[in-house]
């Protein structure tokens, strides 16, 4: 740890700033108290700001106009990645769960549980495509 914020994988030290009270309100205010990914219902307290732009790839990322509020689950496992790279996983999510999941192949087989592969928009591109 450094100054309080951990390390990435890569062993440098996070670039990630603190927000102020008006910069996180401005975030949360982007689309309506929803999460931008899955279009969830956030409360303030529980919104995670996630970086559309992962901070690691590039200079000045670290900025309001690269943030987007995000649940917890959303923020979680975009992670790291890019918004591309996140779609094609969420995307290959029935295919993975066939592959690794011997629960879920169960539930297919017996048909409690039925594979929709389908392609992914996220909620904030929904919104700004009305």
């Amino acid at each position: 740890l450094h100054q309080g914020r951990p390390a990435g994988g890569d062993g440098k030290v996070s670039a990630r700033r603190k927000l102020t009270a008006m910069e996180r309100r401005a975030v949360y205010d982007k689309f309506g108290g929803h999460c931008a990914y899955c279009g969830r219902d956030l409360a303030y307290t529980d919104m995670q700001v996630d970086h559309f732009l992962p901070i690691r790839g590039g200079e000045d990322r670290d900025k309001p106009d690269n943030m987007l509020p995000a649940c917890r689950s959303c923020n979680h496992y975009k992670r790291g990645n890019t918004l591309e790279g996140w779609r094609k996983m969420l995307e290959a999510t029935p295919e993975t769960l066939e592959r690794d999941c011997y629960t879920y192949r169960q539930a297919v087989r017996f048909g409690t549980v039925t594979p929709t592969p389908k392609k992914i928009t996220f909620y904030f591109e929904r919104e700004s495509s009305q």
